[in-house]
């Protein structure tokens, strides 16, 4: 009987917890109570797409800030463009109109010409290479971006490696495979002439427009990382993916410079720490979620082939690297010697 009545009990704690856990929080980051004297800060980014890893980081950027200040500071997020550009929203958080936002490295270096530094094309050839080089080299660009752009960066987030997709009919191995194409490449003058040290034709075609482009054949392919290439449904109008390591794609989380220099210490530090956080959770997510893209693009019947042999392509493109230095600053020679610096120092770490 004893036992009887100790299992019925257990029986009935585990339908009670389990009803527990069902409900759902009636509070979130973005729905708990207001307070008189909180501050809002506005975060704002171009993509409307929740599977994005730009939406992902920014959401748990917003999260981290809510928790880390007891809601002193509160989240407000504006996807999709709602702001303006990536351009335009970077103007408005030098001005404090906005306190967050996410934009392209090589957007952002538009207006932050030191960025320019990692779109050097095969500065790196490993996703750890390339934590372990933001590590330790935006804290010596972080002073610069700030005189240059206004904004602060605290966080970074890592979308992944850009691979060719494209339409032909073969794969491409080697730079001459490559010639005959016209290919979508982002208006970065690095990148651009990342692309003409390979001998081939890049058009800087504006990302909303590239797949009616490729539709249309106005190009034969482009660069991204596979969760923008399936995300975006370009399977639907391409046919290739080759995988190479020439660039990361990465986005800074920055904040107004302006408005983080208003804060309380207290919350100057809960912002970095939460910039800090962030980054840690995209690196570890990261590699999990662009599995499933890549099963993805297998799924789509898209044909997808490594470049077996990236040094023809790496010999080419770091040929052209001084050709960028002015673009990077009156320095640019000496902080790409830096960030080389910096990996032989990773390099010497993994010995």
């Amino acid at each position: 009987m004893k036992t009887i009545t100790k299992w019925t009990a257990l029986a009935v704690l585990i339908i009670a917890t389990g009803t527990h856990a069902a409900t759902p929080n009636p509070f979130d980051w973005q729905s708990v109570p207001k307070k008189s004297d909180q501050i809002t800060m506005r975060l704002a980014h171009s993509l409307n797409m929740e599977w994005s890893s730009q939406t992902v980081a920014l959401k748990r950027f917003a999260e981290l800030v809510a928790i880390y200040t007891d809601n002193r500071i509160r989240p407000v997020i504006f996807p999709g463009s709602q702001l303006g550009g990536e351009k335009e929203m970077l103007q408005q958080a030098r001005q404090g109109v906005i306190q967050v936002t996410i934009p392209a490295t090589n957007n952002m270096a538009q207006v932050a010409p030191s960025l320019n530094v990692l779109l050097l094309p095969y500065l790196t050839q490993s996703t750890e290479e390339s934590n372990y080089l933001l590590d330790h080299i935006t804290p010596i660009l972080q002073p610069r971006v700030i005189e240059e752009a206004g904004v602060r960066i605290v966080g970074w987030e890592n979308t992944g490696w850009r691979h060719f997709f494209y339409n032909a009919p073969e794969p491409i191995q080697k730079p001459a495979d490559l010639a005959p194409l016209k290919m979508r490449v982002p208006p970065n003058a690095i990148m651009l002439g990342t692309y003409k040290s390979w001998n081939a034709s890049p058009a800087p075609i504006a990302w909303n427009e590239l797949y009616s482009a490729l539709q249309q054949g106005v190009v034969e392919g482009g660069d991204s990382p596979v969760s923008d290439i399936i995300g975006m449904k370009f399977d639907e109008v391409i046919g290739r993916i080759s995988r190479l390591h020439y660039t990361i794609l990465t986005h800074p989380i920055v904040v107004s410079e302006r408005w983080f220099q208003g804060l309380e210490p207290e919350l100057q530090e809960a912002v970095l720490r939460a910039g800090r956080e962030t980054t840690e959770y995209v690196r570890w997510w990261q590699p999990l979620d662009e599995a499933r893209w890549w099963k993805q693009a297998e799924e789509a019947g898209v044909k997808v082939t490594d470049i077996k042999d990236e040094t023809p392509w790496l010999e080419q493109a770091r040929a052209a690297w001084p050709s960028y230095y002015h673009l990077i600053g009156e320095d640019g020679k000496a902080l790409t010697e830096k960030a080389m610096d910096i990996l032989e120092d990773y390099e010497a770490t993994q010995q």
